[in-house]
């Protein structure tokens, strides 16, 4: 009888674990959820122990194409959204924007875990220690969003309502003029930005079209 073959997830796993030794799974086959469970130790840069996090993270079972979500358990971090986690120890490990192209593209768990849930609880315990988060931080709610589309992809509010509009609707190619409002083609101007906007859900763009109209009311 031929042996079971494992799941994109299980394979992964394997390499997480050889970082993580820590961290265990289960299937909830009726949440079609694997559950990654136990303890994430912090260290620094020199192998300097920091602090452990006990953590769950939730992998929706259309692994590599999902956005994990990450629990704190050990309730070291206040339940504050000046933290970054919600009141169930849920935490935002980066802007949902970010998260969900990297879902489309399809996420590696070993690197997911490493970039995204220890760099978060690494900084955490830094912000604990000096007060402030190693780095900047987006804003919390719109303001993040808003902070993203400025820094990240380089559009202001009266840039990106129409780079949005232009998207949503479909009618532009790379040697059309770039809906920024500059003279120059698109793929000589914001080819980029508007490329990781168009592989964003189509109601996340919807709402943030809305919010950035609302604040320019």
């Amino acid at each position: 009888m031929m042996p079971q073959r494992k799941s994109a997830f299980e394979r992964d796993f394997r390499l997480a674990a050889e970082k993580f030794p820590k961290l265990k799974y289960e299937l909830d086959k009726q949440r079609k959820l694997w559950v990654i469970t136990g303890e994430l130790d912090i260290c620094d840069r020199v192998g300097v122990y920091w602090g452990t996090f006990d953590i769950r993270i939730f992998v929706p079972q259309n692994y590599p194409h999902c956005v994990p979500k990450v629990q704190e358990l050990s309730t070291l971090i206040p339940r504050d959204v000046d933290w970054h986690i919600d009141e169930d120890g849920t935490c935002c490990v980066d802007i949902n924007h970010k998260m969900t192209h990297m879902a489309r593209i399809g996420i590696n768990l070993s690197d997911s875990i490493t970039q995204k849930v220890y760099s978060f609880f690494a900084n955490q315990l830094f912000k604990m220690s000096k007060g402030a988060y190693a780095g900047e931080e987006y804003e919390h709610h719109f303001a993040g969003v808003v902070q993203f589309y400025q820094e990240d992809l380089g559009l202001n509010q009266k840039q990106a309502i129409p780079m949005l509009e232009a998207i949503l609707g479909g009618a532009i190619g790379r040697n059309g003029k770039c809906p920024c409002g500059s003279v120059q083609k698109l793929k000589h101007c914001h080819l980029i930005s508007f490329s990781f906007l168009k592989s964003m859900e189509r109601d996340q763009l919807r709402r943030d079209l809305r919010s950035f109209k609302a604040l320019s009311a």
